[in-house]
């Protein structure tokens, strides 16, 4: 990689094996443009790093849990429908 396209945080060793184009180890000077809030929370050149979490489901996985959650549903009020039973049948 060009010199000259290089952040001058990467460090000029060869990247890792499986590590994306253009992607180097972090170099020690450029361990200054990283900072830690008092909760925690990590800061580039003074802006937050934002991880996302995104989950994703297939169409098989979205049938079973509507199925799923359908299933809870019917279960929960069988349940009360029989609590309601006996609660009548003790009642007499």
């Amino acid at each position: 990689m060009d010199d000259k396209r290089r952040h001058t945080a990467q460090s000029t060793g060869e990247p890792h094996q499986g590590w994306p184009a253009g992607v180097r180890p972090i170099s020690i000077d450029g361990l200054d443009h990283l900072g830690v809030s008092d909760d925690g929370a990590l800061y580039w050149d003074g802006e937050p790093i934002e991880v996302r979490k995104s989950l994703t489901l297939t169409a098989m996985q979205k049938a079973g849990a509507v199925a799923v959650a359908s299933s809870a549903i019917v279960a929960a009020l069988a349940a009360v429908v029989s609590a309601y039973a006996d609660f009548v049948s003790i009642g007499r």
